[in-house]
């Protein structure tokens, strides 16, 4: 089957989203996603860096092609283009899967499961503790989430809380409220010093939690490390890596009992793979990082499938979004605590292109 990549576009959605649209010379589209970090960088590393890389190219190669993009390029490594990787690489995917008439999921390894369990992650700090736990137990009613997940601390590794004490008062209203058979992840998004993690740990697991999301900056290893060794309730850490030797020494230093990458900031489907195949060698499960409520959570979707480690709730945004209920003709939807992967070929994502026009910025 001879298909060459003929087009790769980028687009800056609201300064909100990014999305790349690859064609192929026999008229087959293929979407993509990548985190918002910094839109309008995204998109020149994908115009005037990775589309030359690209274009002309088989899109079935993808080992090739995915390692052409991180090594050509290397003088500007880091996250943005692996950001920008990420995109291409997951289009190139829904392209595959079109041409084949198959989902992505089969791709990747099969379906290891077809339901996926979420979680209802908060992004929020600005809201008191009585109205986050109100507001989770309304989601659980709703749509029978077994678990939440909220944040504490403020400041990165400044040992700072949004208010003295709020760390512990919103774990403790939100357990109070949906009681003990929810599962409660928190995250620190980088907050602590290892001395402080240790003291808020311990007494977090007062409250049953289920996960200890980057206590320490995520630059740090050796004070995650501490972290891990000193808690019983599991650390999580690896949303801002896109590195496969970060990721290695993460594991060797036993920084994480969970390790966290996100298929739209690491590279891609490949790349999130060779993760999940070295945390399997430390026996570490993968718990998905996922914000983007569109090819984002469908991407993450198709990945869990195929992923037997993914055996735990993934992360499932519950903040409301401007435009994704315009962007994508049918949002993921959470019944009873799971999302069902989508079965069409490709990503089985149809994106309304007019709205992709209507909101682009250059």
């Amino acid at each position: 089957m001879a298909v060459k990549v003929t087009e790769v576009r980028a687009f800056n959605l609201a300064n909100r989203t990014v999305l790349v649209k690859i064609t192929t010379d026999d008229g087959i589209v293929g979407w993509g996603e990548c985190s918002p970090m910094q839109p309008p960088v995204i998109v020149a590393h994908i115009e005037h860096t990775l589309a030359r890389l690209v274009i002309g190219e088989d899109p079935f190669d993808l080992e090739r092609l995915v390692e052409r993009m991180f090594i050509a390029p290397y003088k500007i490594a880091g996250q943005a283009l692996a950001i920008a990787i990420s995109g291409i690489e997951i289009a190139l995917w829904d392209i595959i899967g079109k041409a084949l008439g198959v989902p992505v999921y089969k791709l990747l390894g099969g379906a290891y499961r077809t339901k996926i369990p979420v979680y209802a992650s908060s992004m929020r700090r600005d809201i008191s503790p009585q109205e986050e736990a109100k507001r989770l137990a309304e989601l659980v009613e709703k749509f029978g989430f077994r678990a939440v997940k909220v944040r504490v601390g403020a400041r990165f590794g400044a040992d700072a809380d949004v208010y003295p004490g709020r760390s512990i008062e919103v774990v403790r209203e939100v357990r109070k409220v949906l009681g003990d058979d929810i599962a409660i992840m928190v995250d620190a998004n980088s907050a602590f010093t290892p001395s402080r993690a240790i003291e808020l740990g311990r007494r977090l697991e007062e409250f049953g939690i289920f996960h200890f999301e980057e206590p320490c900056p995520y630059t740090d290893l050796d004070a995650n490390a501490k972290v891990a060794a000193a808690l019983d309730v599991p650390v999580a850490l690896g949303e801002q890596e896109w590195d496969l030797v970060r990721f290695r020494e993460m594991l060797v230093k036993g920084a994480c009992d969970i390790v966290q990458p996100d298929v739209i900031k690491v590279g891609g489907f490949l790349r999130c793979k060779k993760v999940a195949a070295m945390a399997e060698a430390f026996n570490v499960p993968v718990t998905l990082h996922n914000t983007q409520p569109t090819i984002g959570t469908i991407a993450t979707l198709h990945f869990a499938a195929s992923t037997p480690s993914c055996r735990y709730p993934q992360e499932f945004n519950i903040e409301p979004h401007p435009f994704a209920h315009r962007l994508v003709k049918e949002l993921p939807k959470v019944e009873d605590g799971f999302i069902s992967v989508p079965d069409a070929p490709g990503l089985g994502v149809d994106v309304n292109e007019e709205v992709v026009t209507e909101l682009s910025q250059r």
